[in-house]
């Protein structure tokens, strides 16, 4: 080996890694793209708007993300709402104490307004839209399905009835009200959806049943 180009090889000073990734940085902008989705709505937010409302600058958002469709898909998937399980709501003793505790669950998370905000793109981009499905409509279906159950080893569901069916309903009319017209989710919705739908249709007696007996 050449002898100067092996002391040059010594004397070159070691290379220098890449800043370390800012994890606390990075809570603030997924913070701040949740805040302004439910404000805005994906089509009129911004990636200026969420580095301005983060407190950082715009390079610093694309070194992280590509789009602003990669950055909200981030934002949903690290949403607390997707950790929410049935241990989570308390038992009541009855299913409709029960599906009052959800709501106020979910009330805590903002979840429903992110679905609002969520409504455009997730017709128009299938990544996003598979996204919603996996974070939103199948964690509500599994927590509506484990109430369900928890309801029946309390002995309030007659035997035979299709759980799963049932788990699918209050889903899908929250986000029929929220995503699709777009009409508030208030309290008074939400005590109607679980008194005059969920609870008979999973607690009530159906005609066909009490003529079998």
């Amino acid at each position: 080996m050449d002898v100067q180009q092996d002391e040059a090889t010594v004397a070159r000073p070691p290379r220098r890694r890449g800043r370390r990734r800012d994890s606390t940085r990075d809570d603030a902008i997924l913070e701040a793209a949740r805040e302004l989705l439910v404000e805005r709505g994906y089509e009129n937010m911004t990636m200026d708007a969420v580095a301005e409302r983060a407190g950082a600058g715009k390079a610093t958002l694309y070194r992280r993300w590509d789009s602003k469709t990669d950055l909200i898909v981030d934002a949903i998937t690290c949403h607390g709402y997707a950790d929410l399980t049935v241990d989570n709501i308390p038992d009541t003793g009855s299913l409709r104490g029960d599906l009052l505790g959800l709501h106020h669950a979910k009330v805590r998370t903002d979840v429903d307004d992110l679905m609002a905000g969520l409504a455009a793109v997730v017709r128009d981009d299938p990544h996003v839209a598979a996204v919603f499905q996996r974070q939103f409509v199948q964690t509500r279906t599994r927590l509506m399905r484990d109430l369900l159950e928890r309801a029946d080893r309390r002995g309030e569901i007659p035997p035979g009835r299709d759980l799963d069916m049932i788990a699918i309903v209050g889903p899908a009319m929250i986000s029929y009200q929220k995503v699709t017209t777009g009409a508030p989710l208030d309290h008074d919705f939400v005590l109607r959806l679980i008194d005059t739908v969920l609870v008979p249709l999973a607690t009530a007696e159906h005609p066909t049943e009490s003529t079998q007996l």
